[in-house]
């Protein structure tokens, strides 16, 4: 009976190792030139992130204003439409209110409707004082689509803010 396990053992463990690539493979090779980064087109729109809030009166361990932030700013900047000093014209005015956060963990992702990461957002957008539009948005992270997503906070900011910033796409004029 041992001498079959070991037989197994023996057989089995290097095609899973070749199976799943970790023996046997010679990895990502590198390009002598890499491409150079093409420049993102600037925008007639420019948005500028003035504030975000959290009104949910509750203390996260996580930074949820900052990462809100950095994920709206990072996803303005793809599309061109971050304002900055250099900008000309006066820029749209964004101020985002985190209305709702529940974050969950991985061990409890596995049961439906008892772990989920929720994220739910609300942003207004001013220009020269005056209300333009207001852009609400949320997402679920939890069982089924996501459920073994690590730091699913994480993702789930990144997720809200390009939403925000696809959302603002549709709804500003451009001037």
């Amino acid at each position: 009976m041992v001498k079959k396990i070991r037989f197994l053992a023996l057989v089995l463990l290097p095609l899973c190792l070749v199976g799943c690539g970790l023996w046997g493979s010679k990895g990502a090779s590198v390009p002598a030139n890499p491409p150079a980064e093409a420049a993102v087109p600037q925008s007639p729109v420019q948005v500028r992130v003035a504030d975000v809030s959290n009104d949910t009166s509750k203390v996260f361990d996580v930074d949820v204003i900052g990462m809100l932030w950095n994920g709206i700013e990072k996803s303005l900047q793809e599309k061109g439409m971050l304002w900055t000093p250099h900008s000309t014209g006066e820029p749209y005015v964004m101020k985002a209110h985190i209305v709702y956060f529940r974050e969950a963990h991985l061990a409890t992702r596995v049961l439906p409707y008892v772990g989920r990461t929720v994220l739910k957002v609300r942003v207004d957008i001013t220009r020269g004082g005056q209300p333009v539009t207001t852009i609400e948005t949320s997402k679920t992270i939890g069982y089924g689509k996501g459920m073994w997503t690590f730091y699913a906070w994480r993702k789930i900011f990144a997720e809200v803010s390009k939403d925000i910033v696809a959302k603002a796409v549709e709804k500003l004029p451009a001037h």
